[in-house]
């Protein structure tokens, strides 16, 4: 799951990051305009309705694509962001 988030970033943050972990949701990532930078969330914990760790991926940085826990590839974060 991915957000963008400028004005959103409070809910994306909160009540929107808990739903997806009490979902299962594996990875949320929130492209963060504030910041410039993006938050990569995963290990969900349902019953808790939060995630078990989070990274901050910040411009020259790549952050790892990981499908079913194998690395697949990596996406610049200077290409998602304006």
């Amino acid at each position: 799951m991915v957000e963008v988030a400028d004005r959103s970033l409070a809910d994306d943050q909160g009540k929107k990051l808990a739903g997806y972990a009490r979902a299962g949701i594996p990875v949320y990532w929130i492209i963060n305009l504030r910041a410039g930078q993006v938050e990569v969330y995963t290990g969900p914990d349902p019953a808790a309705g939060q995630y078990g760790n989070h990274v901050d991926y910040r411009s020259g940085q790549a952050i790892p694509v990981i499908i079913d826990g194998q690395v697949v590839g990596q996406i610049a974060v200077a290409d998602l962001l304006p």
